[in-house]
């Protein structure tokens, strides 16, 4: 016998919507925040530095209350990334490791006006060397440039 009526769309509606509602109820971890900040890849496409910024930093949720005032990311995939915390990274002080490898980075910087969205970028592109916090042999903290 077939469901009739707005029932089935309402199980359906349910079922798609219940592992979303979960997944809002737990917490993101130390990790998984240093992945939606810093890692991007393969990179998404925008037409200049610019644009990236102001696009990624609103996806990545870094501009809901405040404008981050500066946020760099990486292209690279996750898994090499996490490896900085392990072969491909050396330690150099307390938890924090530099990369044995330049890694592509996108570095978005706050552009002069508003300090609440809606938020305006600066963007540049780089290749260098980069230095993060670990944690249970995980990137957890991307240390910001120029502060090694």
């Amino acid at each position: 016998m077939a469901l009739k009526g707005p029932r089935p769309a309402l199980l359906l509606l349910l079922l798609v919507l219940l592992p979303a509602c979960l997944a809002l109820g737990r917490r993101e971890t130390r990790h998984e925040k240093f992945h939606r900040q810093h890692v991007d890849f393969p990179k998404t496409s925008a037409p200049d530095a610019r644009r990236y910024c102001n696009l990624l930093m609103q996806r990545r949720n870094l501009t809901t209350d405040t404008c981050k005032p500066t946020n760099t990311f990486i292209h690279a995939g996750p898994a090499e990334v996490d490896d900085i915390c392990h072969s491909g990274g050396t330690l150099r002080t307390e938890n924090y490791y530099d990369s044995k490898v330049p890694f592509e980075l996108t570095i978005c910087r706050l552009a002069r006006g508003a300090q609440r969205p809606p938020c305006n970028y600066r963007g540049r592109t780089s290749t260098q060397r980069i230095r993060v916090a670990c944690m249970g042999g995980l990137p957890v903290h991307y240390k910001t440039q120029g502060t090694h």
